[in-house]
């Protein structure tokens, strides 16, 4: 069921701070009066990534933060406390990574969106 947030908590998850980190904290984010996990990116990302903005693979959740059989406690712990999440993605940072995005470049390099994301004055491989 979509609901509109209400109240958010952004969570930074790093090599310090998982995604088991964040599912031990659903019932204190619910007594809070928390709607919805704002989530700083966690698909896979470059190694060692502290921010998780330089994603390498979109369609894996990054193994550093737990993977996914992590990711899929802390949507039942969301779940079960009633929270959203919302993923904080930035996709023009996705082309910035030449020997980790396989599927980046042909997409950035047959779309438009390069120039409305403001990256087409720059090769992006």
């Amino acid at each position: 069921m979509k609901t509109i947030p209400r109240a958010t908590y952004r969570i930074q998850f790093h090599a310090g701070f998982t995604l088991d980190d964040a599912a031990g904290l659903a019932d204190y984010l619910k007594a809070l009066g928390v709607s919805h996990l704002f989530a700083s990116p966690y698909l896979r990302a470059a190694p060692g990534s502290t921010h998780g903005y330089d994603v390498v693979d979109p369609g894996r959740i990054n193994a550093e933060l737990g993977g996914m059989e992590v990711h899929n406690r802390l949507c039942r712990a969301l779940d079960r406390c009633g929270l959203g999440q919302i993923l904080d993605v930035v996709p023009n940072h996705y082309g910035r990574y030449r020997s980790r995005k396989p599927l980046v470049v042909p997409v950035m390099r047959q779309s438009k969106i390069v120039a409305i994301l403001g990256v087409g004055n720059k090769p992006v491989d």
